[in-house]
C-alpha cells in the first residue's frame, strides 16, 4: 500500500493534485456546443447540412453527427465557418467557458434561493442571501492554492525570513550563503531560495497571513437581478419554484431544461444583454487558483450592466427634459436644501447658456453656402 500523508500539508497537496487533474480532464471532456446552437435555431441535422451548404460549407449529416458527439473534430477552417454561421466565437462553439443555459440556471437558482442561507452546491461557491463571494465563504477557494501563487508571497516570505534569521543570528543562513550580511536588505533577495530552503522548507508558514490580506468582496447578485428584471417576472420565477423545498430538488428541476426553464430563459435573454455576449460566456473560467469564482465573474458583469442601464435611463430622461432631470438628480444628493437650490440655479444657468449657444451655431450654419 502506498504511503499516505495524513497531515494538513498532505491534504493540501492532494487537493492541488486533484485540481490539476480536474483541469486536464475538463479540457479532454469539453463538449462542443453544435447541438445546443443547432437546436436553438430549431434546425434538424439535415436542415443544418443544407443551410451550411448554402453558405459554402459542405458537411454531410454523418459528419455533423460525429462532430456533435465528439467522435471527430472539425478542421480549423470548418470550426471558423460553423462559428460564423451560428454567430458565436470559435471558443464558445468548441465548448469553452459557460454555456448560455449554464448561466441561466445559476441566475434562476439565485432568484429562487435569494432568501436562503449559505449554499455550497451546486456551484461550489458559498452564497449568503443572494451575495456571491469572490473566493468563497472564508476564502475556502484559496486553501488549496500553492502559497507561491498567492499575491505578495515573496515580500511576506522575506519578512518571515528576517525574523527567523534574527532569532537564529544567521547560523543556518551562513552555512548555505557563506555570507553574514543579513542586516542588508539585498541579502534576502540575493539568497532568497537558499534561505527559504533552511528556514522555511514548508511554504505553509506564510499561507494564512497571505490569505488574510486578500480582499474577498461580495456582490449582491439577487439585488442586481432585481434591478435588471421587472418585478413581476421575478415574482413569477419565485412562485414557479417555491414548491421545491430543497436545493437538490430545485437543481434537478432546473437541470431538466423543461418548458418552464426555457420560458424563463427567454425572459432573462430579453432583459440581460450579457447573456447574448458569447465572447463573455466563453471567457468565464472555473475559478481555479487565485482566479475569481465564475459566479462572481457573472455577478460583476451583470452589476456593470445594471450600472450602464441606470446611466442610459438618466441620459434618456435628460434628453426629454434636462431641467427636470437635473433637478431630480440634485434633489437626490445628500446636501442642504439651500445647496440644492444653489446647485440647480448653476445647472439651469449652464443649460440656458448651452441652449443659446446651440441657437447661435444653428444660425451660423444657415449662413454657410450650401
Amino acid at each position: 500500500m502506498a504511503n499516505v500523508d495524513f497531515t494538513f500539508e498532505g491534504y493540501l497537496d492532494m487537493k492541488k493534485r486533484i485540481t490539476d487533474l480536474d483541469m486536464k480532464i475538463t479540457d479532454l471532456d469539453m463538449k462542443n456546443r453544435i447541438t445546443e446552437l443547432r437546436e436553438e435555431k430549431g434546425l434538424s441535422m439535415r436542415k443544418l447540412s443544407e443551410s451550411l451548404k448554402e453558405k459554402g460549407l459542405s458537411l454531410s449529416t454523418d459528419s455533423l453527427s460525429k462532430y456533435e458527439r465528439g467522435v471527430r473534430n472539425p478542421k480549423i477552417e470548418n470550426w471558423e465557418k460553423l462559428a460564423k454561421f451560428f454567430k458565436v466565437p470559435v471558443d464558445y462553439l468548441e465548448g469553452r467557458g459557460w454555456s448560455q443555459d449554464d448561466v441561466v440556471e445559476v441566475l434562476l437558482f439565485m432568484i429562487a434561493n435569494r432568501y436562503n442561507g449559505y449554499i455550497g452546491d451546486p456551484f461550489y461557491v458559498e452564497v449568503d442571501n443572494g451575495k456571491v463571494f469572490k473566493y468563497g465563504l472564508y476564502k475556502v477557494d484559496l486553501d488549496g492554492v500553492d502559497p507561491k501563487d498567492l499575491p505578495g508571497y515573496k515580500e511576506k516570505m522575506k519578512e518571515y525570513l528576517k525574523q527567523q534569521v534574527t532569532i537564529d543570528k544567521n547560523e543556518k543562513g551562513r552555512k548555505v550563503t557563506h555570507s553574514d550580511d543579513y542586516l542588508q536588505d539585498d541579502y534576502y533577495d540575493d539568497y532568497f531560495d537558499e534561505l527559504v530552503g533552511v528556514y522555511a522548507p514548508n511554504d505553509e508558514v506564510v499561507r494564512q497571513s497571505l490569505i488574510d490580506e486578500i480582499d474577498n468582496p461580495t456582490i449582491d447578485l439577487a439585488s442586481v437581478l432585481g434591478g435588471l428584471l421587472p418585478g413581476d417576472e421575478i415574482r413569477k420565477i419565485e412562485t414557479a419554484y417555491i414548491e421545491f423545498d430543497s436545493e437538490d430538488n430545485l437543481l434537478e428541476e432546473l437541470h431538466s431544461r423543461n418548458e418552464t426553464f426555457f420560458a424563463f430563459k427567454k425572459i432573462l435573454l430579453d432583459n440581460i444583454k450579457s447573456l447574448s455576449d458569447y465572447a463573455f460566456l466563453a471567457s468565464i473560467g472555473e475559478g481555479w487558483g487565485v482566479q475569481p469564482s465564475p459566479e462572481y465573474v457573472i455577478a460583476k458583469r451583470l452589476s456593470d450592466e445594471l450600472q450602464e442601464k441606470k446611466f442610459d435611463s438618466k441620459m434618456a430622461s435628460f434628453k426629454v427634459d434636462p431641467y427636470k432631470a437635473s433637478k431630480k438628480n440634485i434633489d437626490a444628493m445628500s446636501v442642504t436644501s439651500n445647496d440644492h437650490e444653489l446647485l440647480f440655479e448653476i445647472v439651469a444657468y449652464l443649460l440656458d447658456e448651452n441652449k443659446e449657444l446651440k441657437k447661435r451655431v444653428d444660425q451660423l450654419e444657415n449662413k454657410l453656402p450650401k
